[in-house]
Order: structure tokens, then C-alpha cells, then sequence
């Protein structure tokens, strides 16, 4: 007597007997399908971006604070054009104005690596050699600042190591002057007296450095040089347009192929030397810093070549045919990019670095689908009882094919539930990795089934046709009746069951999870703090971490005193400052248009008092300002007007303020504060700052009345450099007080609103974004996993048993992310959306194999389930976990975070799976009566197409 599971439906008979009878058309098809998405993709022009729009949601929660974030980058591109801006005005004259301007600026620092002083010879001239031999590549002068005003040449460093420069060691001909006119050379170009330094040692050595050398001799321990690359690019009119493009073109074209490997190789030797080399881009949007940063992302998508070669060796070992291997392979390779391409046509131009994640994850879920159906396909072909080959192939296609529809829908549906983030990458990442786990299912449904059956019928014995033979009756009959059992299968039939026969040892289990489930969510509700933060590059100690640190606190030139700037603009529409509509959510123009506030009149002498006034009484706060440090343009047109014999307070002169005098005494303003770490302010007149660069959108009027002019105020804060430090309760409470100040000086002076920003607001938005959106997202995937699992085993018992097993996963990862001293920012709140999808996939897969047992027993029925589905989930296990190994060396921290994420994820779901799971079904999993039906559970309406029993003797 043998009882059977009849689960098969008829749409799944349907494809599988197609696939059966003509594989090699599935395989052309599949093939053909697969070579469309690929022309689409190769046709789309999706472009890499770094910008930091892709880390703005598109909805108007940070509208203010994008605004400011846009007029901070601004500011900051001013200081690197600033010295081309009378060059710029002399092309434009001359009509040649060709990369005669600079469009991006390369800092190299040098750092003495044990604090010994860098003033020795062999360092000097190891210093200067690094500077001359990148000079010299034959690139170099493609892409240089062209001396528009001379022979047309490429300008050089900015350097204390530039030939017959002012307070260089070395010559007209590039030989180091002898030492013992160093101290003369020092005493007088880098001082003014023993203690009073030049602006050339200010902006060149380290702030420690010191004029006085009547105790100890002249000491540096840091220099530092810069390199200008010209704009505007060749086919572009202006550095003020397409600027976006030309950074892009400059990043992609020389920085991150040429630049940072030449740098990235002087680093190694400097170190031999006692120096520790640093290179980068101050400009954050530019295309030195997005060069770099891509460099560094390239070389961390090298190691998805040995996340490829582990998997592809696994298929190997596990499959033991290189044809299957190289067809599952394939398969999942595709993927890839057919989800990029319906990611294109959805009509996204941009990708972000998250989306690259997608090949070492897809890597996991891809193999273990191949696992699945291949050990039903074994399985399949052992049943005695079934003479026909094609019978057995419809029974093994549908079983698998459920199974992995279950956990593709879960995983898949997961990923999708990060797309509601109103964060671009992060959407854009969770659209991608949804589309690329149903296209993988997709080709192991239709590719992989069709090559098997190939392989099986045409290559298996084609180097061995003794192999052959026809297996007799009585061999079929005595491999079903005892087949052979790998050494996993034999584990979990004999010892693992053999554990659990025992009855205190899986009871014992269960009391132990959830006590830890308990546990961990209490901790975890407890310690976990949402701060929003964006997720950093770098970790602390990477080169390119170091760069932006010691540009910004080993120069008294990069400012002595790190801040926390907040500003507040005036002349901009508070409700609705920028307008971003049919804008990509993760392209580089971060907005259309900035709305004109009709209401304010900056040369108003009431509006500049207003504003005067409310500059005074914050700096006062002094439990929101620094030392009542305030920059205020209003003090610094008062200051103006006094040089130039007039006074503020006749009333009659507030015109000048847009005048373009006061541009310029604004510029060398900027310059100066630049200079000793002064934070920005002053005036935007018709969409240009104070230089030559623009905000990137235009000032709209909005029909209101003529453009006039928008400003900004900026103090320096007492809230911390590390947004982390913050909880999200406590930003806001911050928030709150300076809000007042706001809402009380707009209240009493509506022609002079003011709206503030700081970027700590911006991830207190995110933060309360996050919050939410983690929240729907978590939701969302229990919700719709839930459905899936009540669905596919028609009993909600089994379905409520693998969701406490999921519940379990989200609880340990939880408890990793407080004991990793990770927070519920961006990466925090992907992890605990996607954790759901990853969790479920092996839990899915004992809980098909239970739920189709035609054992009666709750021991039986588990014993079948642990030993039929066992080898799959270790298999794709360990591929998954060896594909995501690879990301915990990369250079990216979100990248190497993720990595954690996915390992730890892996390990807790296999455990609990197992231990936790198989424990749950031993003891409390619905069992079979003799008629075939399910003894508790089951649901009516699905219950006749999934527990349907046929008796007969074979």
C-alpha cells in the first residue's frame, strides 16, 4: 500500500509537460527572452550616481532641508572655483574659455606616520616625486587646467614642493636646495615673524606648525598640496551647466581609471617611507570625490568575482556535471542584468551603489532554487511507483515549483516592501533585488528544468556509454525501498531525528527559543536608537575617511574648529521651497526650481533690521550657539557700507546690498573665513552665489513679481559633528527650540521668513521616515508572508509555526544589530524589512515538505521533511553564506554592513530552521488521519487541492 500527495495543479502540468516534451525550444525561448532584456539593458544608458540626491526621499518631508543642503554644496564648489574666477571672466571675453576654468580640485596630504617631522630630505624628495610623476602621465594634460593667459599650458600643484615656487625646498631645475638654507626659506615666506605665520603655511602645513624655532628646530607633520582639472569639459559651454555631466565625465574618465590607481600605488610606497599618503576631493558632488569613491567601489564589485567563483565551484561539487553548473550559472548571472533593464524601463536613468548588492545576494538565492529543484528532480526520478518519466517530471516540477514560488513571492515581496522608503537608493534598491529574485525564478522554472532534461537525455552518457544500461525492476525497487542517503540526509534521518525522538530534548529547545525571542525583542526595543543617519563610505580608518578628516581638522586653512552649521535663509517660499516635479528620484539635479517668497524685499531697510535683529538674539541662545558665533550678511553689509564712507542706518542705501560691489567684498569675505574655519553667509541674486556657480536651478518667481534676491544666516551650533550621537527625541527637541526663535521672528516680520537647516534636521526627517516606512515595510512582509504560508499549506497551524520560526530570525538579528552598536538608520531599517524574505526560505522549505508528507505521525512527517528537504537548505546555505562572505572585505561600509547582515541572517535562519522549526512540527505540527486529512488546521476552501490523498498498491 503506498499513500501519495496529489498537489499538482494543472497550469503547472501544463508548463512542465511543454518543458518535458520540447526542451530545447524552452531553452531557445528562455534564451531569446533572456537576449531582449539584455539588448534593453545595453540600450538604456543607466548611469552609476553618487550624488547625494539619491539619499533625498521624493516626497516633501525635507524640502527645507534639501534647499539648505543644496546652498551648502554650493558654497562649498565657490571655495574650490575661486581662484579661476577672473580667468573665467577673461575666456568669456576672448570667446576661448575650454578647461581654462576650474571645474574640480585633487588635495594630496601628506601625513608624517610616526610624528616625526616630514622635513628630511629623502621625504621631501619622495613627496615632489609622487607630485611630478602624476603631472607627467600622458593623460594628465587631456583633463588639466589650461593657462588660458600664458602659453596655454597646464597650471600645477599648488605646492610647497613646485619648482621655484614661493617657500619651495627645491630649484628651478627640481633639485633640492641644500638644508642649511631650510630655516631661511621657512622664516621668510612661511612666517612673519617667530610668531605670526603666512598665508602659505596656513593653507599648506598642519596648524601645529609653529614660526618659532628658538627652542626646536622647524617642525611639519603635515603638507599639503592641490591640482586643478579645467572646465569646461570639451562639448560643454559653461562650468555652470551640465554641471553634473561634466563631474561625471571627469570621475568616470580620469579619476577613478587613471587618478586614484596611480594614487592608490604611491600609497603603498609611501608607507615604506614613514608617510602615510591621502587623496580625495573636498567639493562632495564633484568628480574628484565621486572618482574616488567609484574607484574604490570598483575594486570592492572584484570581489563579486570570488562571491561567482565560490557558487559556481559549489554547483560543481554539488551537481557534479559542468554542463548543469554552467546552465544554473548562467541563469543566475542574467538575472542580473534583465532586472536592470525593467528597471531602466520603468523609466529610472540612474543607479546607486546599493543596487550593486544585488550580485552577491542574488548569488545565494539563486543556487539555493537550483538545490531545491534538483533534489525534487532526484527524488522524482527514484519513485517506484511511477513507471513514466514524464509523470515523475510533472510531480517533480510541481512540488519544486511551488516551493520555490513560495520563497521567491516572500523574498521577493520583502525586497519590493523597501521600495515604500522615501529614500531613492533605497527604493531603487529593494525595486531592483524584487525583480531580479523573480526573474531568477522565472529561468529555474523554465532554463534550468529544460537543460536538465538535456542533459539527462543527450550529455550525461555521452562520454560513457556503458553507463548507460537499463536498471532492471528489482534495482528501481531496491533503491526506492532503501535509497542511498548522502552524509547530510543521514544526519538529519539518524541523528538529528534521533535527538528529537527524545522528547524532553525538543521541548527543551522550544522553552530555550523563546525565552530568546523575548529576550532579544526586549533588548532590542529597549537599546536599538533610530538616528536616520545616512550610511558612511568608510570605515574610520580608511584612506579616503582620513582624507575628508585631516582636510578638514589638520589645516587652520580647512578650519580650525569643526562645526555644526545651522542657517537660516530668508526670500525663499517656507511652505514649498523647491520645486522637484518629473524630476529622477536619484539623478543628479536635485530640484527644478527654487520658489520665490512674493513677500520679501531683501532691500528693505525694516527686512535687513529684521534679520540684524534676529541675528543678535540667537547668538545670545547660548544653549543652541557656540560662543555666540553668528555670520550674518546684514553685519557684513554694515560693514560695507562704513568702508565706503556710508552708514546703514540713514535708511537710504539698502539697494547696494545686491550690488555688485558687495558681491565681491562678500567673495573675499568667504575667502577669509574659509581661511580660519568661519562658517558662510551672504546674498544669491538671480540664482548666482558668490562666485560664478549656481544653486543648479533657477529662482522661481511663481507669477508673484520680480526676482529680487534670497540670503542666508549661519551660526555655529552647539549640536555634535556625529549626528549618531543623537536620538531621534532628542533632535527634534533641538529642532523645537530653534524653531522658535523662527516662528517668533516671522511672526512679528512676515516680509522677512525665515526657514531654518541644518543637516542634523535632514536625518531627523529620515529618522521619522525610517520609522515609519521600517514600520509598514516589516508589515507589509509578515502580512504578506503570512498569506503565502496560509495559502501554499492550506493549515494555519504549520503557517503560524514557520511564522513564530521567522519571528525568531527578526528577533537574533535585532539582538546582532545592539550588539554590533548598530542603529535603525538606512541600512538598519533595509535589513529589518529584507530580513523577512531572507528568513523565511528555509523554514518554507520543511514546512512544503511537512505539509505534503503522507506520513500520519508529527515524528514522521518531520523525520520525511528533515530528510527530503535537508540537503537543499545546507546547500543553499552555505552558498549563501559563501556568497556574502565577499562583501565583508569590501571597502564600503554599507556594502561590508550588509555582508554582516546577510551572514548573521543566514546562520540564525538555519539554526532556528532546524533546531527551532523541526522541533515546533515534532511536537505541535497538525497530523495526517488514516483517510489522507489533516487532523487540526486546515482551511476549508484550500483544503481539498492540497491534502487530496489517492490510495492505491503499486
Amino acid at each position: 500500500m503506498h499513500s501519495k500527495i496529489n498537489a499538482r495543479s494543472k497550469s503547472t502540468d501544463g508548463v512542465a509537460s511543454f518543458i518535458f516534451r520540447c526542451p530545447c525550444l524552452t531553452m531557445i525561448l528562455s534564451l531569446i527572452l533572456v537576449l531582449f532584456f539584455l539588448m534593453i539593458m545595453s540600450g538604456t544608458g543607466l548611469k552609476v550616481t553618487l550624488a547625494p540626491n539619491t539619499w533625498y526621499d521624493t516626497s516633501n518631508i525635507n524640502t527645507l532641508e534639501q534647499f539648505g543642503f543644496q546652498a551648502g554644496y554650493d558654497q562649498w564648489a565657490e571655495m574650490m572655483t575661486a581662484s579661476s574666477v577672473s580667468a573665467a571672466a577673461a575666456d568669456a571675453d576672448s570667446g576661448n574659455t575650454t578647461r581654462t576654468q576650474t571645474l574640480d580640485r585633487l588635495f594630496l596630504i601628506f601625513e608624517s606616520e610616526d610624528g616625526a617631522t616630514l622635513l628630511e630630505k629623502s621625504k621631501l624628495e619622495f613627496m615632489k616625486k609622487v607630485q611630478d610623476d602624476f603631472f607627467a602621465t600622458t593623460d594628465f594634460p587631456d583633463w588639466c587646467r589650461l593657462d588660458a593667459e600664458g602659453d596655454g599650458s597646464c597650471f600645477g600643484y599648488t605646492s610647497l614642493f613646485d619648482n621655484s615656487a614661493a617657500g619651495s625646498f627645491f630649484d628651478a631645475d627640481g633639485n633640492i636646495k641644500p638644508e642649511a638654507e631650510w630655516d631661511s626659506i621657512i622664516s621668510s615666506t612661511w612666517c612673519s615673524d617667530a610668531s605670526t605665520k603666512t598665508a602659505l603655511s596656513i593653507t599648506m602645513v598642519d596648524k601645529d606648525f609653529s614660526c618659532d624655532n628658538s627652542v626646536d628646530p622647524f617642525k611639519v607633520t603635515y603638507f599639503k598640496s592641490f591640482l586643478d582639472f579645467g572646465g569646461p569639459l570639451e562639448g560643454y559651454e559653461s562650468v555652470q551647466r551640465d554641471v553634473a555631466e561634466q563631474h561625471r565625465e571627469l570621475g568616470n574618465g580620469y579619476i577613478s581609471i587613471v587618478a586614484a590607481p596611480i594614487f592608490k600605488k604611491d600609497q603603498k610606497t609611501a608607507n615604506d617611507k614613514g608617510i602615510n599618503l591621502y587623496f580625495g576631493g573636498l567639493n562632495p558632488v564633484g568628480g574628484v570625490a565621486y572618482g574616488t569613491v567609484l574607484s574604490y567601489l570598483m575594486a570592492d564589485m572584484m570581489l563579486a568575482t570570488g562571491s561567482m567563483f565560490f557558487v559556481f565551484l559549489y554547483l560543481l561539487f554539488s551537481l557534479r556535471s559542468l554542463f548543469l553548473s554552467a546552465i544554473g550559472f548562467f541563469e543566475i548571472i542574467v538575472s542580473i542584468p534583465m532586472s536592470f533593464a525593467i528597471f531602466a524601463i520603468l523609466g529610472n536613468s540612474y543607479v546607486s551603489f546599493l543596487q550593486f548588492m544585488g550580485l552577491f545576494i542574488i548569488m545565494g538565492i539563486g543556487a539555493d532554487d537550483i538545490f531545491v529543484f534538483m533534489d525534487a528532480y532526484t527524488q522524482s526520478m527514484r519513485e517506484m511507483h511511477i513507471e513514466d518519466d514524464e509523470e515523475k517530471f510533472l510531480n517533480c516540477y510541481s512540488r519544486s515549483a511551488q516551493a520555490m514560488l513560495v520563497t521567491s513571492c516572500t523574498s521577493g515581496i520583502a525586497f519590493f516592501a523597501t521600495a515604500i522608503s522615501p529614500i531613492p537608493a533605497v527604493s531603487a534598491f529593494g525595486i531592483t533585488m524584487g525583480f531580479m529574485v523573480f526573474c531568477d525564478f522565472f529561468l529555474v522554472i523554465t532554463w534550468f528544468p529544460a537543460g536538465v532534461l538535456i542533459y539527462e537525455k543527450y550529455l550525461k552518457y555521452f562520454f560513457n556509454p556503458e553507463g548507460k544500461r537499463k536498471i532492471t525492476a528489482e534495482e528501481t525497487i531496491a533503491n526506492t525501498m532503501k535509497p542511498k542517503l548522502g552524509k547530510v540526509e543521514t544526519w538529519f534521518n539518524e541523528k538529528f531525528m534521533g535527538w528529537q525522538e527524545k522528547e524532553a530534548f525538543g521541548k527543551n529547545l522550544i522553552y530555550f527559543f523563546v525565552a530568546l525571542i523575548f529576550v532579544c525583542f526586549g533588548v532590542a526595543a529597549s537599546s536599538l536608537k533610530v538616528t536616520g543617519d545616512l550610511p558612511a563610505n568608510f570605515s574610520d580608518e580608511h584612506p579616503f575617511t582620513k582624507f575628508r578628516e585631516l582636510s578638514t581638522a589638520a589645516f587652520e586653512s580647512s578650519g580650525g574648529i569643526p562645526k555644526r552649521e545651522v542657517s537660516i535663509f530668508f526670500g525663499v517660499d517656507a511652505k514649498d521651497p523647491v520645486n522637484r516635479d518629473g524630476l529622477d528620484p536619484q539623478g543628479d539635479t536635485l530640484a527644478n526650481y527654487a520658489n520665490w517668497d512674493a513677500d520679501h524685499a531683501l532691500t528693505s531697510h525694516e527686512v535687513q533690521s529684521a534679520i540684524s535683529e534676529l541675528c543678535t538674539s540667537v547668538a545670545a541662545d547660548s544653549d543652541l550657539v557656540f560662543n555666540n558665533e553668528v555670520y550674518c550678511f546684514v553685519d557684513d553689509f554694515k560693514a560695507y557700507l562704513t568702508n565706503r564712507g556710508l552708514s546703514w542706518a540713514d535708511e537710504t542705501h539698502g539697494e547696494l546690498i545686491l550690488s555688485p560691489g558687495f558681491m565681491d567684498y562678500q567673495r573675499l569675505l568667504f575667502v577669509q573665513r574659509y581661511a580660519t574655519g568661519g562658517q558662510k553667509t551672504g546674498v544669491v541674486v538671480d540664482g548666482h552665489s558668490l562666485n560664478t556657480t549656481t544653486l543648479g536651478y533657477e529662482l522661481n518667481t511663481g507669477g508673484a513679481g520680480d526676482l529680487n534676491a534670497f540670503s542666508y544666516i549661519t551660526f555655529n551650533s552647539t549640536l555634535p559633528l556625529k549626528t549618531n550621537e543623537l536620538s531621534l527625541g532628542e533632535m527634534a527637541e533641538v529642532w523645537g527650540k530653534w524653531q522658535d526663535h523662527i516662528d517668533t521672528h516671522n511672526a512679528a516680520h512676515p516680509n522677512a521668513k525665515g526657514l531654518q537647516f541644518c543637516l542634523i534636521w535632514y536625518f531627523m526627517r529620515a529618522g521619522e521616515a525610517i520609522v515609519s516606512t521600517t514600520l509598514v515595510g516589516v508589515t507589509i512582509s509578515l502580512v504578506f508572508a503570512a498569506i503565502v504560508l496560509v495559502v501554499a499549506n492550506a493549515n494555519y497551524i504549520i503557517a503560524g509555526l514557520a511564522l513564530l520560526t521567522i519571528l525568531a530570525v527578526i528577533a537574533c538579528v535585532s539582538m546582532m544589530m545592539v550588539i554590533l552598536g548598530w542603529s535603525i538608520d538606512f541600512l538598519g531599517s533595509v535589513c529589518l524589512i529584507v530580513v523577512i524574505g531572507l528568513a523565511v526560505d528555509y523554514t518554507v522549505h520543511f514546512c512544503h515538505s511537512y505539509t505534503h508528507s503522507p506520513e500520519e505521525s508529527q515524528f514522521s512527517r518531520t523525520k520525511q521533511a528533515a530528510r527530503e528537504m535537508g540537503v537543499s537548505i545546507v546547500s543553499g546555505a552555505v552558498t549563501s553564506f559563501g556568497a556574502s562572505i565577499f562583501l565583508l572585505p569590501t571597502a564600503l561600509t554599507f556594502f561590508r554592513q550588509f555582508g554582516t547582515f546577510m551572514c548573521a541572517t543566514i546562520v540564525f535562519s538555519l539554526i532556528l530552521s532546524i533546531f527551532f522549526f523541526l522541533s515546533l512540527t515534532t511536537h505541535y505540527g497538525p497530523e495526517r488521519r488514516a483517510d489522507g486529512n489533516i487532523s487540526g488546521g486546515d482551511i476549508a476552501c484550500l483544503k481539498k487541492k492540497h491534502n487530496k490523498i489517492s490510495v492505491g498498491v503499486k
